[in-house]
């Protein structure tokens, strides 16, 4: 498997490697969403808080609002 730091190199020699802008800005996030890909079971206890006392990593939760809480 590829580090982080490899994804990021690829990323940018494919890019031309830019020294400033959009792809340069957000190429350590890429290549943090593409090491993720291929390290799931790392992934989910990176991302897990260390100190909620869980014995398993837990998922985030979201909530999506459906219907508008304002009336006019």
């Amino acid at each position: 498997m590829a580090t982080k730091a490899q994804i990021k190199k690829v990323i940018l020699d494919l890019a031309g490697n830019p020294s400033v802008g959009a792809i340069y800005t957000l190429s350590d996030k890429w290549a943090d969403a593409i090491w993720k890909l291929d390290n799931p079971d790392v992934a989910i206890e990176a991302d897990s808080e260390p100190d909620s006392g869980a014995s398993a990593p837990a998922t985030k939760r979201e909530t999506r609002i459906t219907k508008p809480t304002e009336t006019r």
